[in-house]
């Protein structure tokens, strides 16, 4: 509901709410099946403008960005796993204000290892797409080309993740009530959205993402993840 109405972010909410629950070896995975869902959906709504020169770029190194990632994810213990994520989750409240390629447009060629680096952080932060959407937005493509392209970076993004944590013996059957019942949860909400949509401001919305945002990301920091300093 709140990625319809706001823009984006809903995703990133989902994973840190999740990750007050779960730890991240079974928030990670259940996220990625989630926005799977989701990112198909939005792909097939929107497939006729698929920008595919990006996406076969995007798409080159991105599995293996997705083992590396795996590599590092295993290593990493749960506290610094929520502390990047939360950190992640900061870096994205700042990027549309900060980012030095803010109405600038990256060369093509950069989309190879933008891939690379996605496949590493999907595995480790879990979401980056409000950071990707900022640079993909380019002057020769529409906004349908955009939110379509988006969606199918989630589809190879979200696919590959539930690939490389089904190889490492991660079993999603095990989860399958929580993912049968959040898979509708999020396409139900798409709807509410759809229809709150134009009852409430976006920039309300907006202010409302940020604050549940910026509260989640300093309990991952200084909770979970620094809490054992002063405990």
């Amino acid at each position: 509901m709140l990625t319809v109405v706001a823009g984006a972010g809903g995703g990133m909410v989902l994973l840190a709410i999740m990750l007050q629950l779960t730890p991240p070896v079974v928030a990670i995975p259940a996220h990625g099946v989630v926005q799977l869902a989701a990112n198909l959906t939005r792909t097939w709504l929107f497939r006729r403008n698929l920008v595919w020169p990006l996406i076969w770029r995007f798409a080159l190194l991105l599995p293996v960005g997705v083992v590396v990632g795996l590599l590092l994810f295993q290593g990493l213990p749960e506290r610094i796993v929520k502390m990047l994520i939360g950190c992640f989750v900061l870096l994205t409240l700042v990027s549309e204000r900060f980012l030095p390629v803010r109405g600038k447009e990256i060369p093509l060629w950069a989309f190879v290892p933008l891939g690379f680096i996605t496949g590493i952080m999907n595995m480790i932060v879990g979401v980056i797409g409000p950071v990707i959407a900022a640079l993909v937005v380019r002057r020769d493509i529409r906004k349908e080309a955009v939110v379509g392209t988006l969606g199918f970076f989630g589809v190879i993004g979200n696919l590959t993740k539930i690939i490389g944590f089904t190889y490492v013996g991660f079993s999603f059957v095990k989860y399958w009530p929580l993912l049968i019942l959040m898979v509708p949860a999020s396409v139900l909400g798409m709807n509410i959205g759809k229809h709150l949509l134009w009852r409430f401001s976006e920039q309300t919305f907006r202010k409302l993402l940020q604050t549940v945002l910026l509260i989640l990301a300093g309990k991952l920091i200084f909770y979970d993840g620094l809490g054992w300093l002063w405990v």
